[in-house]
């Protein structure tokens, strides 16, 4: 089976919930690649999305194993999930993780230090400072720069959960434990703190209390396999035990696209175009509302800061095009050609989405204009045919469809074109 017949068959199999099955047809398509932008480009443009899709099929077998409590299986699948994605969560965020984990946008540590020189408030910047300083072994000045921050802003949560975070790693429990306490009276809401308080309550052996804690986590973050994996654990041990366990597994949850993630994928395909167009390059599965929503959320974000640049707004229309909303494609396939009326691919994406809404003549003037500009290609001109034959245009449409064959003698759609004309 071809790459993308398999990837095509793999999502079907898991949106059909036949997870043992998706996992066996897309876990070869993973094989090769890592987790960096560049795995998503041709012929292995499938590589990233399938590795989305196949920690969730992981995820949902392990549950269903550790429901019919078949716990060693359960945990083998629990593992896999959190090895391929371990933060889970939608689409978008699951690519900006793999950007970000492959360096791409991360700040110096002098120039963060200058940030917040000039705002000593602004807690992001503190945070990816200290964390920049801990990654270079200096714990000191990064606990430091956190010990700073949580003075200056008591009521900041993300302050009390870093400190936290680094004080366990230093065998301070106890204070670290404090402070993931206060960063969740100050946002109930935080996942984090709440597996992180879990783990520190199973160090000091209050299993019961760490369990509640990570069911807590779960319950707030429900796509993160690495909390699902250690709550299977913690159960596990739980019941060889001798305990009655029960775990309200949830369902991971799509919505709108985190906005964090939005805005650093934006960046990514300011510089990458070609990050869009191996998706395009997919074929078409069930999965495409969500994959394709969370790329013109992405490009949205990227034409806001950068409303001049055609490439992006010829990728934002073949995007909604492949959604099947073809208003908003039309309008950003439009605007492509403003910008640049020689825009050879904006110019056939147009063509085609007017030949969609039975506009025939304006889709022959683009495709005649994307000629002139150097696109005689040969499914150009057969698209011109199939325009002036849905006009009533039979000489121009046979000669259109009899220069595709010049330019390429075994294009059989050109040839049967030509002959349903005869």
């Amino acid at each position: 089976m071809k790459p993308l017949e398999q990837y095509r068959a793999g999502i079907a199999a898991f949106t059909a919930g036949e997870y043992a099955k998706a996992i066996g047809l897309l876990a070869p398509l993973t094989a090769e690649g890592g987790r960096r932008g560049r795995d998503l480009r041709p012929p292995g443009g499938q590589g990233m999305p399938a590795r989305y899709y196949l920690a969730q099929a992981h995820y949902r077998l392990a549950v269903r194993l550790f429901e019919s409590r078949r716990l060693q299986e359960a945990t083998k699948h629990f593992l896999a999930a959190a090895q391929i994605n371990p933060a889970g969560g939608d689409y978008g965020r699951y690519l900006a993780d793999c950007y970000t984990q492959a360096g791409q946008f991360d700040l110096a540590a002098r120039e963060l230090s200058a940030r917040l020189d000039r705002e000593p408030d602004d807690a992001e910047a503190r945070i990816r400072y200290a964390l920049t300083l801990w990654k270079q072994g200096n714990a000191v000045e990064a606990l430091a720069a956190l010990r700073e921050g949580v003075r200056r802003q008591p009521l900041h949560a993300e302050l009390h959960y870093q400190l936290g975070v680094m004080l366990a790693a230093e065998n301070d429990l106890a204070e670290a434990q404090r402070l993931f306490e206060r960063a969740i009276a100050l946002e109930p809401a935080h996942a984090k703190a709440h597996e992180r308080l879990a783990q520190c309550c199973a160090l000091m052996s209050r299993h019961e209390r760490a369990l509640a804690y990570l069911q807590r986590a779960h319950q707030l973050d429900a796509a993160n396999h690495r909390i699902a994996m250690q709550l299977n654990l913690l159960a596990q041990s739980l019941i060889a035990q001798g305990q009655e366990v029960r775990i309200d597994w949830q369902p991971a949850r799509s919505g709108r696209p985190d906005a964090r993630a939005i805005e650093r994928l934006g960046e990514v395909i300011i510089k990458e175009p070609e990050f869009v167009e191996a998706f395009l390059s997919l074929p078409e599965t069930e999965v495409d509302a969500e994959v394709f929503s969370t790329l013109a959320a992405i490009l949205e974000q990227a034409l806001h800061k950068h409303p001049e640049y055609a490439d992006l707004h010829y990728h934002c229309g073949a995007v909604y095009r492949r959604l099947g909303q073809d208003q908003a494609a039309l309008r950003h396939a439009e605007r492509a050609v403003e910008i640049n009326d020689r825009y050879v691919n904006a110019l056939i994406l147009l063509a085609g989405l007017y030949a969609r809404n039975q506009r025939w003549q304006e889709g022959v003037e683009r495709l005649e204009q994307a000629i002139r500009a150097g696109g005689d290609y040969p499914d150009v001109h057969c698209l011109l045919g199939r325009l002036f034959q849905s006009g009533g245009d039979v000489g121009r449409a046979r000669r259109a469809f009899e220069r595709a064959l010049q330019l390429k003698q075994d294009y059989s759609e050109a040839r049967e074109a030509l002959a349903a004309l005869a």
